[in-house]
């Protein structure tokens, strides 16, 4: 019987830059990177690097994956903030000169990683990406409207466009991208009660909230009435341990 191997991940296939040194953003230190890395520990800080040209993007959805490329297929199945690494990256540059902007993103992209610890039937690339792209298109928006709801109707078209781009770039399957996108153009605004709409909606109340109360302008009602409007119970519980 023929074992699966992908020839990307055959190591005697591999040319001379498929192994290379990447520059430590924390000390400065030179870091070897093997292109099947996707983080490697800092040998001067200790701090733990992501890897600027991992894309085994086939091994996050593949069926296959573990046949062929092994323990590496399990960064993306057990460990989706492998995933959420990967679209940090490249949202990052629509966020230049945003940094607010951009703390909110990222704070939403935690509370989602460790909500989906929590919460069992979500789909963790869909929500991770939608959180993570969701207002990618800020940027151009912000000054191209001066009414509040066309602002925010451009921002969601400009963001799936940029989403699309950014998942197409990715070799993400077509049908994450149609859900993600679907999640951004409604903002969760649908009929369709299913598990990731509900996760997206609270994930995005759980940040504006936790960004609230760090400023100290998160009263006990305001509070009270958050968790009366949060949709899972996994939301509930997570709300109670960091709010």
């Amino acid at each position: 019987m023929l074992s699966a191997k992908c020839p990307g991940q055959d190591r005697r296939n591999w040319k001379p830059e498929d192994i290379f040194e990447h520059q430590c953003p924390h000390c400065q230190t030179a870091v070897e990177f093997w292109k099947t890395d996707a983080r490697v520990k800092c040998p001067q800080c200790g701090e733990q690097i992501m890897n600027p040209r991992f894309n085994l993007g086939c091994a996050l959805w593949c069926a296959y994956a573990d046949q062929c490329v092994g323990d590496i297929s399990r960064i993306f199945t057990e460990r989706p903030e492998a995933l959420r690494d990967r679209l940090e990256l490249e949202v990052r540059r629509y966020f230049i000169g945003e940094s607010e902007r951009f703390k909110f993103t990222l704070e939403a992209a935690t509370i989602a990683s460790r909500l989906l610890e929590l919460e069992k039937e979500g789909d963790p690339i869909v929500v991770i990406a939608a959180v993570l792209l969701h207002d990618s298109g800020y940027a151009d928006c912000k000054e191209a409207q001066k009414e509040e709801a066309e602002r925010r109707f451009c921002i969601r078209q400009k963001s799936v466009e940029l989403a699309g781009k950014i998942m197409k770039g990715l070799k993400m399957p077509r049908p994450v991208q149609d859900k993600v996108k679907k999640l951004i153009a409604s903002n969760g605004e649908t009929a369709e009660a299913d598990v990731n709409t509900a996760l997206f909606l609270d994930i995005i109340k759980l940040a504006d909230a936790k960004l609230a109360a760090a400023r100290g302008d998160l009263p006990p009602r305001e509070k009270e009435k958050l968790l009366k409007n949060l949709r899972r119970e996994s939301s509930r519980r997570l709300a109670g341990s960091i709010l």
